[in-house]
């Protein structure tokens, strides 16, 4: 009787474990499943995207029940090196990690956003830590990429600054950029869900098949028993069901889509470094599987030089460069030139309109004067792209904006020199010695509406003999440093 008992015991501890494995088989997949699934869901619709919360990294936190801003300041960020400006400390390609400091230092390498625009994540080094409003002011700091000639234009603030760097992974960038791409999606996230799926489901039909199985035995042997009065014994073939037949894949393959997907929303994170040649201008967005923009883009092409005040020869010799920032030529066509008024009610209108067959070569530049080269009103000696005595420049609300075709029709506005004021740069002075030094863009082009962005000439390449002593400027020439 004892010994029925222990069979009894055997055969409903052995029910306890078919039925806890069978739920954590179904807890498992249903897990698995809800987690590709919203994974997929997220990644292809854009606008979901943009409303993660851990996507928001500037904007105000959403407040449940705890400090949702206290606890995610604790929280490591990741960001992935679009450009080499930081090499060789980081190159192209990394990971960085940064962590938000009470307190940042010169030499520090932090992830901040330039004037505030979370949409533009820069990793540079603080090459400078001022206090410009006396010791107890907030401070401001000055930075720059180790591989770039030029500090950067701007002043950063503590509340601009996401972290200090404390790690570095070369390389995970490009695998976490593969990703976000739909075919990365699918092999890092997708198929390894799918597998483990379907091997669960295997699993767990196994599991149903040998417990009904087992069941329909169970009720047969039974009715055997109490038709030929048999106590039941109990024989080792029942403890063979503490055997998983079929165990399936092992567990820890669940790791391999939450992997997956970890590497794709580390790509959805990014930190742009800004390089000096041409990648200031980058924005990331994330989640969006899209080509590149097609036509010229903001930044592409400069307005690189204003000789507002005229030259030696005359008040109305004044012109305006423009430079190509890319590889590749750009045909200006149509393009608009506007300028700030002040006669009147101020207004903007149109100054010039660049003729049909115009174009920049890579890397180069466009002149638009007053006058041709040779001209007795002009200091030029070099040819102009195009001419008009449409080129005014205003010395005391100076501001020009170059568009892509109509101005006042939706036209894409590429760049804006000056903020409708003085000339932010440039030298102008009519007593002796004369001073007629034009106003430059930086390498580094920036905004071109704060005096950060440009210098005073202080150079002459492109005068005539002789007028290149009090006028200064590099028309169709690279611009002298600051």
């Amino acid at each position: 009787m004892q010994f029925w008992f222990s069979g009894l015991q055997w055969s409903e501890m052995n029910k306890s474990k078919k039925l806890w494995s069978i739920l954590k088989i179904v807890i498992l997949g249903i897990a698995s499943f809800s987690f590709g699934l919203t994974i997929t869901v997220l990644l292809l619709t854009s606008h979901s995207i943009s409303k993660i919360p851990i996507l928001q990294r500037i904007q105000p936190p959403r407040m449940i029940s705890f400090n949702y801003r206290g606890f995610a300041s604790r929280i490591p960020k990741l960001y992935i090196v679009q450009s080499g400006s930081m090499e060789p400390a980081i190159k192209t390609g990394s990971v960085v990690v940064s962590y938000p400091s009470e307190n940042y230092v010169q030499g520090d390498v932090i992830t901040f956003a330039p004037n505030g625009d979370s949409k533009k994540l820069i990793t540079h080094r603080i090459v400078f830590k001022l206090y410009p409003d006396g010791a107890d002011s907030p401070a401001r700091y000055i930075t720059g990429g180790d591989a770039n000639e030029d500090f950067d234009t701007w002043e950063i603030k503590d509340e601009y600054i996401l972290g200090k760097n404390i790690l570095n992974i070369p390389y995970l960038g490009y695998l976490a950029n593969y990703a976000k791409t739909p075919y990365g999606f699918l092999l890092l996230v997708i198929v390894p869900a799918t597998i483990i799926i379907y091997e669960e489901l295997k699993s767990l039909l196994n599991e149903i098949r040998t417990l009904l199985k087992s069941g329909f035995s169970k009720i047969k042997s039974r009715f055997k028993r109490r038709k030929l009065k048999i106590e039941p014994e109990y024989t080792a073939s029942q403890g063979e069901n503490f055997k998983d037949k079929d165990k399936g894949i092992p567990k820890v393959s669940v790791l391999l889509p939450i992997f997956g997907a970890s590497i794709v929303f580390l790509g959805l994170t990014a930190s742009f470094f800004s390089d000096i040649e041409n990648s200031i201008g980058n924005l990331f967005q994330a989640g969006e599987w899209s080509q590149a923009p097609q036509g010229p883009q903001p930044g592409d092409v400069v307005i690189n030089e204003l000789m507002w005040m005229g030259s030696t020869k005359g008040a109305s010799d004044e012109w305006i460069e423009l430079r190509n920032t890319t590889s590749n030529t750009i045909d200006i066509s149509g393009w608009q030139l506007t300028k700030w008024v002040t006669s009147g009610t101020d207004h903007e209108e149109l100054m010039f309109t660049i003729s049909a067959g115009k174009s920049i070569p890579p890397g180069g530049f466009f002149l638009i004067a007053q006058f041709p080269s040779g001209d007795p009103g002009s200091a030029l000696n070099v040819t102009p792209d195009e001419i008009s005595t449409s080129v005014t420049l205003s010395n005391t609300a100076l501001q020009i904006r170059l568009f892509v075709s109509n101005w006042d029709t939706g036209g894409t506005l590429i760049d804006t020199a000056g903020n409708k004021s003085t000339p932010l740069a440039g030298n102008h002075k009519v007593s002796q010695p004369k001073k007629f030094y034009s106003m430059e863009r930086n390498s580094t082009p920036g905004d071109g509406t704060i005096s950060g962005s440009w210098h005073t000439a202080n150079t002459s390449v492109g005068f005539d003999s002789g007028e290149d002593i009090e006028n200064r400027g590099t028309p169709k020439s690279a611009n002298s440093p600051p």
